[in-house]
């Protein structure tokens, strides 16, 4: 389940602390994983497809990650095109935490 976070001790091991562009997320690990392999799979639609899989792929290992604007926008854009079932509940609630 995806939490908007106020205090850092609240991070569960299972989750990873995404900073999407100054909101706080905390985000199931396998979404995060299962989004770190899309962006990859797009990286040469654009940079910031790419940009956003090592993104994802650093946060996997050190428990978060800050995203730009930029970032976000590519975010949105793999959780629009891959289909819905495929990150679970957990990518609507990014989609929404991100409008």
């Amino acid at each position: 389940m995806l939490r908007i976070r106020g205090d850092k001790r609240e991070m569960a091991e299972d989750t990873i602390e995404i900073d999407l562009d100054g909101k706080l997320v905390a985000v199931p690990r396998e979404v995060v994983s299962g989004l770190a392999a899309a962006a990859a799979a797009r990286a040469g639609i654009s940079a910031r497809h790419r940009d956003l899989s090592l993104l994802l792929g650093r946060a996997l290992q050190d428990g978060g990650v800050k995203l730009g604007q930029g970032e976000v926008r590519a975010l949105c854009a793999v959780l629009e095109e891959e289909h819905p079932e495929r990150f679970g509940p957990g990518a609507d609630e990014l989609l929404r935490a991100v409008a």
